[in-house]
């Protein structure tokens, strides 16, 4: 399913009223399942402190590409949810 599916599907879950939406509420079930589908909301672009430390926690030796590509991407991932 698309993003733009998801995201549909999930405001019309969390708000049937044709008057007076919750748009908060319709924000938060759009993350739930967004989350619930493996997707994640960060930045286009991070700092380059971001890319420093992944650099300085990245695995090295001998591995793969994809394998060396996978270790960079979740690291990056994983710092920019924690900002």
């Amino acid at each position: 399913m698309s993003v733009q599916a998801l995201i549909a599907k999930a405001i019309q879950k969390a708000d049937k009223s044709y008057f007076f939406e919750d748009y908060s509420k319709q924000a938060a079930a759009v993350m739930r399942t967004l989350k619930a589908e493996g997707w994640a909301i960060t930045r286009k672009e991070a700092d380059m402190d971001v890319f420093k430390q992944v650099a300085d926690e990245m695995a090295t030796g001998r591995m793969k590409p994809e394998e060396h590509v996978q270790d960079v991407y979740t690291r990056v991932l994983a710092k920019l949810k924690e900002e």
